[in-house]
């Protein structure tokens, strides 16, 4: 049985420890002169937040009537710093956007950099494009550099319109080389990315090797995955490369199934432990006074998806490629996987996400993905009205391994063979899966025992510097691992 049915048809039994608890109960939004947004941000952020016992310490006042400033306010100074925890008003959005949906989007995925020390002017290298895109059918490829946005220089107050819009876009766009100067015109629509971008199984001095670029975790294409690996098994391959260089996370439900394809089989037969997550003290007690469990299990899938036994490979080492821009619950898989098999790292340092976090609104489940703070039966049409488009995206717990082991110390995952990144020198940059890729390459040197050569080349380019500017589905991912909602039914 799933372990998220087994949390909700607990609800009832937790909503009862919750009213016995030692903790005050959350303010009815129209009981304080602090606006009805702010005061649910603090209701909501001193229950469930990681640091909680903080918070109850800034309770919003009359003047806390701007309720994204208050928010941001209220912060752990670890979480601003990592800029993990986040509010929206609009809540619809950000599901869709967990779904990996856009109503808006090109199709094309672009890094963003500086394009000298000023920190003024934006480009942006285009990493990879989804097939069947308006930004396939317009023609723009991997690696290609975009310059302007309907002729003007992209800077930090319009850099969004590299990742979406409601209006056909103009694009200035250099090729790889930075010559050859072209006006691209792409039309957004409505798009369904399916993070399972490329795979192919390679035979190479009498290995078999699978390779998989994966661009995402999330759920609802857990059946993507389960047809590749299921490839995979078919042709008999003898090595598995995951690709995971810009994937930025997403789903802990996507994260256990890849893991379930991944590891040894008779560890996902026996659902051994994949993870354990910690919450605040009031959380914590919550799960474990009804014994509602807090780990993770291989093995475990969402209903309606494939079992994933039935593609598993059986493998005992895998290669995992990542840069800095793989985070979140690539971290998760990459970490959680080693004390079950040998995992031969690749790349550069990752992100450094070790937290993980739930949605959280005033009264609305969202079929079961969101936690409310307050029982809608408590709120007037008036107040409900006010906070039906808000929510927040707060921390609310830490993972570590099945052994409670965790990678913070590092704030990040270091490669055991660390290669320098080319990622910011698209003239070297290869077509994704081609085996002179300077990453692919190595994991197919250390497979072989073939030297390692790389078509990198030393380049004097002018000295881009990453903007931290993300599409908004990449920021939501990279912030921490998602988390389903557990369920808990808030106090009246």
């Amino acid at each position: 049985m799933k372990r998220i049915y087994l949390l909700l048809i607990l609800v009832p039994i937790i909503g009862i420890i919750y009213t016995s608890c030692e903790k005050t109960d959350p303010r009815s939004p129209s009981d304080t002169d602090a606006s009805i947004v702010s005061q649910f941000v603090y209701d909501g952020m001193s229950t469930y937040y990681l640091w909680a016992d903080e918070v109850k310490k800034k309770k919003p006042t009359a003047a806390d009537h701007d309720p994204e400033k208050y928010f941001y306010s209220i912060l752990n100074s670890t979480d601003t710093q990592h800029s993990w925890s986040w509010i929206t008003d609009d809540i619809n959005s950000l599901l869709s956007s967990f779904e990996g949906e856009s109503t808006d989007a090109f199709g094309f995925q672009p890094l963003a950099l500086y394009l000298d020390e000023s920190e003024t002017t934006v480009i942006g290298f285009i990493r990879y494009v989804y097939p069947g895109t308006p930004a396939e059918d317009a023609g723009l490829k991997r690696g290609e550099v975009i310059i302007r946005i309907n002729d003007q220089i992209i800077t930090g107050n319009n850099y969004r319109g590299m990742f979406g819009a409601n209006a056909p876009t103009t694009f200035t766009v250099l090729d790889q080389n930075f010559e050859n100067q072209r006006k691209v015109t792409v039309v957004p629509s409505e798009i369904n990315t399916d993070p399972v971008l490329y795979s192919r199984v390679y035979e190479i001095d009498n290995h078999k090797i699978g390779y998989l670029f994966y661009t995402g975790f999330i759920g609802r294409y857990n059946e993507s995955l389960h047809r590749v690996f299921s490839e995979f098994k078919a042709a008999g391959i003898t090595d598995l490369a995951l690709d995971l260089r810009y994937n930025p996370g997403g789903g802990v439900d996507a994260a256990i199934y890849l893991a379930s394809l991944i590891a040894p089989e008779s560890a996902v037969r026996n659902k051994e432990t994949f993870s354990v997550m910690s919450y605040n003290s009031y959380v914590n007690n919550a799960f474990d006074s009804q014994k509602v469990n807090r780990k993770s299990y291989l093995g475990e899938y969402r209903e309606g998806d494939p079992n994933p036994l039935s593609a598993n490979l059986d493998l005992d080492k895998v290669y995992i490629i990542t840069t800095r821009s793989s985070a979140s619950a690539s971290e998760m898989l990459t970490f959680c996987l080693a004390p079950f098999m040998n995992v031969e790292h690749i790349g550069e340092k990752t992100s450094g996400k070790y937290t993980a976090s739930w949605t959280i609104h005033a009264y609305n489940n969202h079929e079961g993905r969101v936690q409310p703070v307050y029982r809608e039966s408590s709120l007037s049409a008036t107040e409900k009205n006010i906070l039906k488009d808000w929510g927040m995206q707060p921390i609310v717990g830490r993972y570590t391994d099945k052994n409670d082991k965790d990678f913070i110390a590092t704030n990040g995952l270091i490669p055991n063979h660390a290669i320098q990144t080319q990622e910011y020198n698209t003239e070297t940059w290869k077509p994704i899966g081609d085996v002179d890729d300077y990453l692919f390459a190595k994991a197919i040197s250390l497979i072989t025992g073939a030297p390692y050569r790389s078509s990198v080349r030393s380049i004097e380019i002018p000295p881009f510097r990453d903007a931290g500017l993300y599409s908004p589905i990449e920021d939501v991912f990279r912030r921490g691992v998602i988390i389903d909602a557990p369920g808990i039914i808030p106090v009246e």
